[in-house]
């Protein structure tokens, strides 16, 4: 797969990001970003027109999907060995409705083990594929019974075997999962693929100076995160996407390993949907920042012509520590709509997109998790050893034998979450929440990915059910953090 064309990106974004990340790599190696990492920034160029993601129309009740491994041109640098569904990097947007059962089968045409976890789709927990019970072995295939019961809404699906899933998805095992209903048809809003609803789907890269991308964490860049040299979209830098003159629908997915974006907006923008679905009435916006794992829909309002330039400021995540290790970002352009006059503008984004949220049960049970990095002297000398840290939530690194506890289905439950040392985003597996202390728009909302600095409670709603002895996960969405332990197993009865 080739991908890239046009203006050659300018250099500065790469040396400020650089130098901030130089810190925490220089950190045992004793050198700055600048001396252990050469990128070929002129080898992504921005202007290529937008290319649409493949669809695969799942509504009907038939999934078929492949892992593949191959390589892939990212601009006009040296191919670089990906993966991805159908393809050989990133999957197709895969579409299915709600209230139809989906008969899904995955088969596995890499060289090492994959799953593939629909994340966001609540379903039982052995059609969910983050357990490990779940793993599909080379030239094998995995079958699972999908029923779609929840609301339209941006979902994702993507690899999840312990300890190669930062790697793995990294390399390109990702996909768009959008569900549709009847709900939100009938709403009105931009909903054509490629012409006023598009999905994009982030993921920071950095590249070595042939241009070849290259993912090769160190001890330091596990416990604080690995930030690319720039963040491409569906797997092109800053295309040019051609719109009518009008509303236009952006799903963002970031399918990063580690790092949060920060999207900034140069028109009226509407914020319409988050993890789980609309909201019940837009929320203007002109940013928004997404975790590893979270998504948005924003509606930006095109009707006055022209070219709007939509930038992106990728980070690591924040907190104590990484504010005293500086984390500066790398910033640059995401994608630029330019308006068609002679494209017709058939979508709108009404005042009201679905009910107000019900007053929730009152919570049946209290949880507590902390999630630890477990800094300190016995990471550095794993490290010097040349074995990865160890990571856990409650002192407990993953274990696939132990299941943490037991949870109601059609229950709430309040869980407090704690973030030793930095921010972490927290997901859990067949399950719903709501933040009581949403801090930005794109926090309210149901949810499923949530942005932990500090400690914060969640009103989470146990919807689905496990099935024998396979588990549904919570974990860290920095998938280095949980390819490290820190995640956890539990059941619902």
């Amino acid at each position: 797969m080739l991908l890239g064309a046009g203006l050659v990106l300018a250099a500065p974004a790469f040396v400020h990001r650089a130098r901030a990340q130089g810190m925490m790599d220089g950190g045992m190696s004793g050198e700055t970003m600048e001396g252990s990492h050469t990128s070929a920034a002129g080898t992504l160029q921005a202007g290529e027109p937008f290319r649409h993601l493949p669809e695969i129309d799942a509504r009907g009740g038939t999934l078929r999907l492949r892992a593949m491994s191959g390589e892939t041109r990212f601009g006009s640098g040296a191919l670089t060995p990906t993966m991805g569904f159908e393809g050989s990097y990133l999957g197709p947007t895969v579409r299915v409705r709600r209230g139809k059962t989906v008969d899904a089968m995955v088969t596995n045409g890499t060289g090492g083990p994959v799953s593939t976890h629909w994340h966001g789709l609540n379903v039982p927990s052995n059609a969910d594929g983050g357990a490990p019970q779940s793993v599909i072995a080379p030239d094998a295939s995995w079958r699972a019974t999908l029923p779609v019961a929840q609301p339209a809404a941006t979902l994702w699906y993507h690899t999840h075997v312990h300890g190669r899933t930062a790697p793995d998805q990294w390399a390109g095992l990702a996909g768009a999962l959008i569900v549709d209903d009847d709900d939100s048809d009938a709403l009105g809003l931009p909903s054509t693929p490629g012409l006023d609803d598009f999905v994009l789907i982030l993921q920071d890269k950095r590249f070595d100076e042939d241009g070849r991308a290259v993912y090769q964490p160190d001890m330091m860049t596990i416990m604080h995160g690995y930030l690319g040299d720039a963040v491409l979209v569906n797997g092109q830098f800053a295309p040019a996407a051609r719109t009518p003159e009008g509303p236009v629908r952006l799903r963002f997915i970031n399918a990063s390993t580690s790092a949060q974006h920060r999207i900034s907006f140069p028109r009226p923008a509407t914020l319409i949907g988050v993890d789980q679905g609309l909201l019940p009435r837009p929320i203007e916006i002109d940013e928004a920042t997404i975790a590893p794992g979270e998504r948005i829909e924003v509606v930006v309002d095109m009707s006055d012509g022209g070219s709007a330039p939509i930038s992106v400021t990728a980070s690591l995540m924040g907190g104590m520590m990484m504010g005293m290790m500086g984390n500066d970002g790398v910033q640059h352009t995401l994608l630029t709509l330019t308006a068609d006059p002679d494209a017709p503008a058939t979508g709108r984004v009404p005042e009201r997109l679905t009910a107000d949220l019900e007053p929730l049960s009152a919570p049946v049970a209290e949880r507590s998790f902390v999630l630890q990095e477990n800094m300190g002297p016995m990471q550095h000398v794993r490290g010097m050893m040349g074995r990865g840290p160890t990571m856990a939530i409650n002192d407990e690194p993953y274990d696939p034998d132990r299941i943490s506890f037991t949870a109601r289905i059609g229950t709430v439950e309040r869980w407090t979450i704690t973030a030793e040392d930095m921010a972490h985003p927290f997901h859990a597996h067949g399950v719903k929440f709501l933040i009581p202390d949403p801090q930005r728009p794109e926090e309210t909302g149901w949810k499923d990915v949530v942005a932990i600095d500090g400690t914060r409670d969640l009103l989470v709603a146990i919807e689905a059910p496990t099935t024998g002895d396979v588990p549904f996960m919570f974990h860290c969405h920095i998938l280095e953090h949980e390819d490290a332990g820190m995640m956890g197993q539990f059941l619902t009865a």
